[in-house]
């Protein structure tokens, strides 16, 4: 791999990070330069990483040139996380659960809202990994990456997640029939009816 794709790929890994984890608030412009010389690199891999994350979701193209967050609504953020809950019932019917391995994670205990985040997305993530249609592979950690950034916020607004999140993974890698997507199903629905203070809590 030549020196640029290498340097590209650093910035497209530090930026999606950041934005996963919350740094830049939903709407907000990127300072280009700014944010290159932060990680690095030269201002046009940095835009090179940008542009994969525009295919991601991630960011989209600002009016007038640059890279901004997409606006998050609490309508916007409903439609994500039933798309989420649609994706996973999908590729759920159609890998057999065995298959998820060793890398599923265990919430334990006292979890705080950053673990329980990281938790809840490595799960979710280790089911698109499993995944043997790669379409619906790929959309699934689309949608679950896209989420991060609202599970950071969850704990702010609901209760008992270690408990749920426990439950979820029982249903997600070891359950059978149609309770296991009646687990899934409760567990997005609580979000999507809280989605507005969700949305207020990670744009406050």
């Amino acid at each position: 791999m030549s020196p640029e794709p290498v340097v590209a790929e650093r910035a497209y890994i530090l930026l999606k990070a950041d934005i996963m984890a919350g740094r830049f608030p939903p709407g907000s412009m990127l300072i280009e330069r700014a944010l290159a010389a932060e990680y690095g690199v030269s201002v046009s891999p940095f835009r090179d990483g940008a542009q994969r994350l525009v295919g991601e979701h991630m960011l989209e193209i600002a009016f007038g040139g640059g890279y901004r967050l997409p606006d998050l609504t609490p309508d916007s953020l409903r439609d994500l996380y039933r798309w989420h809950s649609h994706l996973l019932r999908l590729v759920l019917k159609g890998n057999r659960l065995s298959e998820f391995g060793t890398a599923r994670p265990h919430p334990q205990a006292e979890m705080n809202g950053q673990a329980l985040a990281k938790a809840a997305t490595d799960l979710f993530l280790s089911v698109a990994w499993a995944c043997h249609d790669s379409e619906q592979a790929r959309a699934l950690k689309s949608a679950t990456e896209r989420l991060h950034m609202a599970r950071l916020a969850e704990f702010r607004v609901l209760r008992n997640l270690t408990s749920e999140l426990r439950s979820v993974e029982i249903a997600t890698t070891s359950g059978q029939g149609s309770d296991r997507f009646d687990v899934l199903w409760a567990y997005h629905r609580r979000r999507i009816r809280r989605a507005e203070r969700i949305c207020e809590s990670i744009t406050s």
